[in-house]
């Protein structure tokens, strides 16, 4: 049994808190917010301890494992400290803002002996999960091209999405879940070349990015925070292969948890089949398997850090290529 600390209870924290509450092998001992917690669903689940204050968690040789839910700019200085403190660590995306903070956060983890899990959570999700099987089979084996596309406002919680200094903006906020799942799915990308818009602050904050792929296969991905209220956020995915082609298309409501409407269809030169949605909740998967991983041992396959750092790479040429409107070598 792990005992995890969880920091921070935004809209990513509290789906944190629901996964483990399902977790055969983990418990969240103690929380740290420095807000007051009056929301039901929390208080339902969680019986533990509320703390104000990061130290508290570091100085405690119960818990195991440090799981971070904070805004991106504090996820360096939260990591390298859970680390000197021996303590594992999950963090959630972006893990940072440049390729020099992740070799910091890197060289401290190594260096402290303790295990470092970033959330691509598209790697864990039951359909993303379908998509990668198919792509291993002989109804998707050739991919040839990938359309991937994430539409949504610009996060209503928190005014701090809107600076690129603290977020990165839709680029590493939103972007980088498709950049993560085409190159999971596609290998290793030979060059980029992006356009896009800014928010007032200076945030790119809807953008769209062509990617060439050394085995010669391409992906069109776009990402936006810059849409109207009451448009639906909106996830797709298509992958078009000689054998067929696959199509994932979502409607939620202002945010992925209230989803209204799901296609998920695999079409070839015959048919055209409806495919079960997968059974099966993503952060329950994802975080899991990080914990099993710590619990066992175990290698992580699915994320390893080696990937995590390259997502990080294109997301800097793609930003390279935004700011300057060339195309950019990877």
């Amino acid at each position: 049994m792990k005992n995890i600390g969880l920091v921070g209870l935004g809209f990513i924290g509290k789906m944190h808190l629901k996964a483990y509450h399902s977790i055969e092998n983990c418990q969240v001992t103690a929380i740290c917010t420095r807000s007051e917690v009056g929301d039901e669903v929390i208080t339902d689940l969680f019986h533990g301890n509320f703390v104000s204050e990061y130290d508290e968690l570091l100085h405690s040789e119960d818990i195991d494992i440090i799981d971070i839910c904070l805004p991106t700019y504090l996820h360096e200085e939260y990591i390298i400290k859970a680390a000197r403190a021996k303590k594992h660590i999950i963090c959630e995306k972006p893990l940072t803002l440049s390729l020099e903070s992740a070799k910091r956060i890197f060289k401290e983890v190594q260096e402290n002996g303790v295990r470092l899990f970033v959330g691509h959570v598209l790697r864990f999700w039951p359909e993303y999960k379908l998509i990668k099987a198919y792509s291993e089979s002989d109804q998707l084996k050739d991919i040839e091209i990938v359309h991937a596309q994430r539409l949504g406002q610009a996060p209503a919680w928190s005014e701090w999405f809107q600076h690129p200094e603290k977020s990165g903006g839709a680029l590493f906020d939103l972007h980088i879940h498709d950049i993560d799942f085409v190159t999971y799915l596609l290998g290793e990308a030979e060059a980029v070349y992006a356009v896009g818009t800014k928010n007032k602050h200076g945030a790119w904050d809807h953008l769209m990015t062509t990617l060439s792929f050394k085995n010669s296969k391409k992906a069109f991905v776009e990402a936006s925070h810059r849409m109207p209220n009451g448009y639906p956020f909106t996830m797709s995915f298509r992958a078009q292969a000689v054998q067929g082609t696959l199509e994932y298309h979502v409607a939620a409501g202002e945010n992925i948890e209230q989803i209204d409407n799901q296609q998920f269809v695999y079409y070839n030169n015959k048919t055209k089949s409806s495919i079960d949605m997968a059974d099966g909740d993503t952060f329950y998967n994802e975080l899991s398997y990080f914990v099993h991983c710590i619990e066992m041992n175990q290698e992580n396959n699915v994320i390893p850090l080696e990937d995590v750092f390259y997502t990080l790479r294109l997301l800097k040429a793609i930003e390279a290529s935004l700011e300057t409107g060339e195309k950019i070598w990877i």
